[in-house]
C-alpha cells in the first residue's frame, strides 16, 4: 500500500510516514492483505475483505481472524503513539458472524496509558455497519517507533 492511501488524523507526519513503511513491510499483514485506513493520535482503522480461505462452515470468517485484526488495530493504535508495544492478554465478544466478501472494518483506540502498560479496545463492524465483535486488551510498552 502507497502511504497515501492511509489517512493521517493527526499525527506527527514524520512517525505517520514510518508507519506506513512499517505496515506495508510486515510479512503477516501482506499475507492476509489488510489495509490501513488511518491513524490518528491514539487511534486507528483498518479494513480487510476476507475470501474463501478465511471461512469456516457456511463460509463464515473465523473468530482467529477476527481477533487477529482487533489484536493489531489495538496494538496500532497504540504505535501511533510512537510506542512499540506487546500485547499481554486480551478479551473478545463476539456478537454475529461475519461472511467472505464481505468488507471488515476494525477501529481501535487507546483507553489508558501507564508508564509500562496501554489499555486499548477495538470494535468489529461490516460494511452494514453491525457491529461483529469486540475486545480489549493490555500491552506492555517496549521501545520508541524508530
Amino acid at each position: 500500500m502507497l502511504t497515501n492511501e492511509a489517512e493521517n488524523r493527526g499525527i506527527d507526519a514524520d512517525l505517520f510516514h514510518s508507519l506506513c513503511r512499517t505496515w506495508n513491510e510486515s510479512p503477516v499483514l501482506n499475507t492476509l492483505a489488510v489495509k490501513l485506513a488511518y491513524l490518528g493520535p491514539g487511534e486507528m482503522g483498518l479494513k480487510l475483505c476476507p475470501g474463501l480461505e478465511y471461512t469456516t462452515v457456511k463460509e463464515r470468517v473465523h473468530g482467529g481472524l477476527s481477533a487477529t485484526l482487533l489484536d493489531t488495530a489495538m496494538g496500532w493504535a497504540i504505535m501511533s503513539l510512537g510506542y512499540n508495544c506487546v500485547t499481554v492478554d486480551m478479551y473478545t465478544n463476539y456478537y454475529i458472524p461475519t461472511f467472505r466478501d464481505q468488507e471488515i472494518i476494525a477501529q481501535a483506540r487507546v483507553t489508558h496509558r501507564g508508564k509500562r502498560r496501554v489499555v486499548a479496545e477495538a470494535d468489529l463492524y461490516n460494511n452494514k455497519g453491525q457491529l461483529l465483535a469486540q475486545s480489549w486488551g493490555t500491552f506492555a510498552l517496549v521501545d520508541l517507533v524508530e
